[in-house]
């Protein structure tokens, strides 16, 4: 087996359905998966693990025969040897971005046997890329634990077999674990304070009355996802001296709690945001939509939102498909949709990929005069992630946090995606799709000019 780009032609619609996942990590579960892994960390630069499942979901005593013939046959299509992985036992499973499971699990060997991956592989945005087999019993088993979408169908000799996009469900909320109740009283000391509401919490670590970040997290990933177990921002913003106000989601729940709601009220009635000379609220997609929509609880405060949702009203937003688990929400008060109260802001610094539709469209409904836009053009989703491997977050965020950032300095800094594997091909490839392909062979000279592009500079021999 050695996968090429022009093999993939029979995987394009898969392709095409998993182009705008982002990804860092892939999970490949049989050879049949190696061309589509290749051409994904191609576009993503991202880590491929080939994951040595016997039929019955255990690991074996020796490696299995296709994973040497795959990593040689990944390493002869291009892929660096140190981005190819081997997980051998269970424990060295962690949650992947993309699961490849094609004509394995649910086509060949019972889809039962998938439990290792469906409890410890996939997290909350994770997709598995699977096929099943008429009759074999894989969507009943897969339907109780999330989502799933056909996007195709080939017959095997012996059934139809439909390729699938399964989707988990989200974790439900839960209460506030004990371990955080407990290192959350601890980072608070005696002059902060940690509330627990049941699925949300609050906590405040005072350090100066400069400046008082409020970030928004997920319980689960702090607890689970790091190891020092601190909410998201943490040690960025203690670097900086300056307080913060954390607010942990138990689940993927929007914070639209009527608690949530009532401690930012009660924060606010009470002058705890005006003992700050700044007040900045930070957060990512669910934390972006987060730091938007509570921000109006200290007008004049600035905003950091990178990728946000602005809200997932239905009414207001029927385009938007993810997320489905947080559809029945009640988004409406003072701080529902965030695209409309964070009018109350300061500043409102919405970092967002043009090229990602959702995204894209979400961004467009930030139509106030204080709101910067600042574009990260061909990135996806999890631009955050994207900036940190350009090596250019950690300045742009703490000038943005800092309420210094100018637009002028930002694409200044972001001329770094110009030797970003991912922007590179995403340029490539859309000048091929365009139909121009003498831009698409300048986009390839300038490349390979300039430290190579192993998936570029075999395109370029085909062109």
């Amino acid at each position: 087996m050695t996968p090429t780009l022009s093999a993939l032609a029979l995987d394009g619609d898969l392709l095409a359905a998993l182009g705008e996942v982002p990804a860092t990590r892939i999970a490949v579960l049989n050879d049949a998966g190696a061309g589509v892994a290749a051409a994904l960390q191609t576009r993503h630069d991202c880590t491929i693990s080939l994951v040595d499942l016997t039929p019955e979901g255990g690991f074996p005593a020796k490696p299995s025969s296709w994973i040497a013939t795959c990593r040689k046959g990944l390493i002869a299509a291009g892929i660096p040897a140190n981005r190819i992985e081997v997980i051998s036992k269970e424990s060295a499973i962690k949650p992947w971005d993309i699961v490849l499971n094609l004509d394995g699990f649910g086509v060949r060997h019972g889809v039962r046997a998938l439990s290792p991956i469906l409890q410890r592989g996939l997290h909350a945005d994770s997709l598995l890329a699977t096929e099943i087999r008429k009759g074999s019993g894989a969507f009943p088993f897969l339907k109780e634990r999330g989502a799933c979408e056909t996007i195709g169908e080939r017959h095997d000799g012996r059934a139809s077999v439909a390729r699938v996009l399964f989707r988990p469900n989200p974790p439900a909320p839960l209460a506030t674990d004990e371990n955080w109740a407990s290192i959350a009283t601890d980072l608070a000391g005696a002059d902060g304070f940690f509330r627990d509401g049941g699925t949300h919490s609050f906590l405040f670590v005072p350090r100066s009355t400069d400046t008082l970040v409020v970030t928004f997290d997920n319980l689960d990933i702090a607890m689970t996802k790091r190891e020092e177990r601190r909410p998201w921002g943490y040690e960025f913003i203690e670097k900086q001296g300056w307080s913060m106000l954390g607010v942990m989601a138990g689940g993927w729940t929007w914070y639209r709690d009527p608690w949530v709601h009532a401690e930012f009220d009660r924060l606010r009635e009470e002058g705890f945001f005006t003992r700050f000379a700044r007040v900045v609220f930070y957060g990512a997609s669910m934390g972006g939509y987060a730091a938007a929509a509570f921000a109006p609880a200290s007008p004049g405060a600035d905003v950091v939102a990178i990728s946000p949702q602005s809200t997932l009203d239905r009414r207001l937003v029927p385009w938007e498909t993810r997320y489905r688990a947080a559809w029945g929400y009640d988004y409406s008060g003072p701080y529902g949709d965030a695209a409309a109260v964070s009018a109350a802001a300061g500043r409102v610094f919405l970092f967002y990929d043009p090229y990602a539709r959702l995204d894209a469209a979400h961004a467009d409904r930030f139509t106030g005069a204080n709101v910067e836009k600042l574009r990260v053009p061909l990135v996806g989703h999890r631009l955050g992630t994207a900036l940190q491997q350009m090596g250019i977050l950690s300045p742009v965020i703490l000038a943005a946090l800092d309420g210094k950032l100018t637009p002028l300095d930002f694409y200044r800094r972001l001329r770094a995606r110009h030797t970003f594997p991912r922007y590179q091909w995403e340029l490539f490839q859309r000048a091929l799709d365009r139909g121009r392909p003498g831009l698409a062979r300048r986009v390839g000279r300038w490349v390979l000019k300039n430290g190579g592009h192993p998936a570029i500079r075999r395109a370029m021999r085909d062109l």
